[in-house]
């Protein structure tokens, strides 16, 4: 608040006491230079001033006032019925008494002043209300001309009703086009009720309009019938006002405070039709149908200093929603829904696109398995060739030299090297069929992995002039049917290597087992080997890489010329 005033505690109504009851005080006679001060706020006053217009405000009734320059509005306090309401005080003067109101915005500056008068007493008429001679009946065309009606003229208008709107007006289709009558007083007319209203002209953009002092329905007519345009022809100035009725394609609905609003197209001019929320609901509308549309034209510019007229904006005043027709629904290829099938079609193609690419991706995926399972079993194949049964020849095949060099010195020690020659070719041919069979090595399946290893070794070496030690480290626990496999495989192969190609006097054979991993190390004191130089050529060093990849293990291969070789492969249990 910007003006001084008593409030209630808590937010509450202030509490007044009355004290005794006197005469009220002689308000102050102000003039219009006292109506723009803003520190007359509550202050009480008189003032005279000219009645423009009465109004109604739900059950109060406003007068339009103005005092010199000043413009202002005077609140008699309600309610009152309407036949009370003096609607004859407009463009009379009178003397007002009452309490200055006024509005301030946030700068504290004052905006609006108003007048609030307890009743009718407070408002005395200084003119007679016979001042006025008999109305001059008069052409809607002829307000405003060079030689017709002007603003200080008293004139009657007569035509029929096109449209009514409580509280404000009225439209008529009078013999010099459509013209709004501007009155508050409650009148029993309706569309084709031919009205006389007797006012003053008053200028507004488009065309002249009539504050009507008084208005009285003197007959009926049928209801005026709409004029009908094509496109930009209804943007004239002489059709404000006017009843008229286009064809056009809807192109959007809006739902708002106001009520309905439709935004039309007829060939190249795009416009609005208005329904207030009073009126009644619209039918279901669909955007690109096409309809015919009839209301009250209200013509304006966008550019309101263009010289002579700039008509560019058209809004139509729907009386009901009879004054809407639906001439035909939107044809199905409308863009939105040529933009969805498109979309659809895309997204077909797309997905049987998608199916077909995912159905050869399965089936190369299942050819590549194939092939793979093929390499895969080519490779374990091999590998269990050449680590049981190439293993199994080349210890027969030390056996017989042994055979061949002893069987003339000693028979009887080179009998022993032919009966063990006799047994290996005997497991080789057991372990022969176990393989083609994919079980587990046959060592395996008659000892754990230690044993199995030791026997090898022993085998290996029998009557040679080769001596091998094996240690245990840990505690000795079963492993999977693959770790003890690999193991077993990896240590005949690095047995065998060191046997046939180290030329070792001694190997030394390690298993070690730790709490989730065990580990296998044979080493040789022979004459060594370049390990770089050989990586990739021998089947039997691929081999045992094969075999510890696939179960995630690690392969090292220490060789040196002159200093031996250890083989050793750790595996996670």
């Amino acid at each position: 608040m910007f003006a001084p005033v008593v409030r209630g505690t808590g937010g509450g109504a202030p509490r007044i006491e009355i004290l005794s009851h006197q005469a009220l005080p002689e308000p102050r006679l102000i003039g219009a230079e006292d109506l723009e001060r803003p520190d007359l706020d509550c202050d009480w006053v008189k003032v005279e001033t000219l009645v423009h217009e009465v109004l109604m405000n739900s059950e109060q009734v406003v007068l339009e006032c103005q005092t010199g320059p000043c413009k202002f509005h005077v609140l008699i306090e309600g309610p009152l019925p309407p036949e009370s309401v003096p609607w004859d005080l407009a463009e009379a003067r009178v003397r007002l008494r009452g309490v200055a109101a006024t509005v301030f915005n946030t700068n504290r500056q004052m905006t609006r002043r108003f007048l609030r008068v307890s009743s009718l007493a407070d408002v005395v008429r200084l003119d007679s209300p016979d001042r006025r001679s008999t109305p001059t009946v008069v052409r809607a065309d002829d307000l405003f001309r060079f030689t017709g009606a002007g603003p200080d003229r008293f004139v009657r208008v007569r035509g029929a009703v096109t449209m009514v709107i409580p509280g404000s007006g009225l439209f008529l289709r009078t013999d010099g086009g459509g013209l709004w009558v501007q009155t508050a007083q409650p009148l029993a007319a309706i569309p084709g009720s031919i009205v006389e209203a007797d006012g003053w002209p008053a200028v507004e953009p488009m065309k002249p309009i009539l504050r009507a002092l008084s208005a009285r329905v003197v007959g009926k007519v049928d209801p005026p019938q709409p004029l009908e345009f094509e496109g930009r022809e209804v943007f004239h100035a002489q059709h404000q006002a006017d009843l008229v009725s286009l064809e056009a394609e809807l192109l959007d609905v809006f739902r708002g405070e106001d009520g309905t609003t439709l935004e039309l197209r007829n060939k190249t001019t795009v416009f609005r039709a208005l329904l207030d929320l009073q009126a009644g609901p619209l039918p279901k509308l669909i955007p690109g149908s096409q309809v015919r549309v009839c209301g009250i034209a209200r013509i304006s510019s966008v550019g309101a200093f263009v010289p002579l007229q700039g008509e560019d904006k058209l809004l139509l005043l729907l009386r009901s929603p009879a004054d809407l027709r639906i001439l035909s629904l939107p044809p199905w290829w409308t863009p939105p829904r040529v933009a969805m099938a498109s979309a659809a079609i895309i997204a077909t193609l797309l997905a049987v696109y998608g199916w077909n690419h995912a159905r050869r991706q399965r089936e190369l995926d299942a050819e590549r398995r194939s092939f793979e399972a093929v390499l895969a079993e080519r490779g374990r194949f091999a590998r269990e060739i050449h680590d049981s049964l190439a293993q199994g020849l080349t210890s027969i095949s030390l056996q017989l030299e042994c055979v061949r060099d002893e069987v003339t010195e000693d028979p009887e020690r080179a009998f022993v090297h032919l009966e063990s020659a006799r047994r290996l070719v005997r497991e080789s041919m057991r372990e022969a069929r176990r393989t083609v069979w994919n079980l587990r090595p046959l060592a395996l399946g008659e000892a754990d992995l230690a044993t199995a290893l030791q026997r090898f070794a022993a085998d290996l070496t029998h009557g040679g002039e080769i001596a091998t030690q094996f240690e245990t480290e840990g505690a000795p626990r079963s492993l999977s049917a693959e770790h003890e496999s690999a193991l077993l495989r990896v240590g005949q192969e690095a047995l065998t290597n060191a046997v046939r190609y180290s030329g070792a006097r001694r190997i030394l054979v390690e298993l070690r087992f730790g709490d989730d991993w065990v580990t296998l190390s044979v080493r040789d004191n022979g004459r060594g080997f370049d390990v770089a130089g050989l990586t990739g050529k021998g089947f039997g060093i691929t081999g045992m890489h094969e075999r510890v990849a696939a179960l995630g293990g690690s392969l090292s291969i220490d060789s040196r010329p002159d200093e031996g070789t250890e083989v050793s492969v750790t595996l996670s249990t």
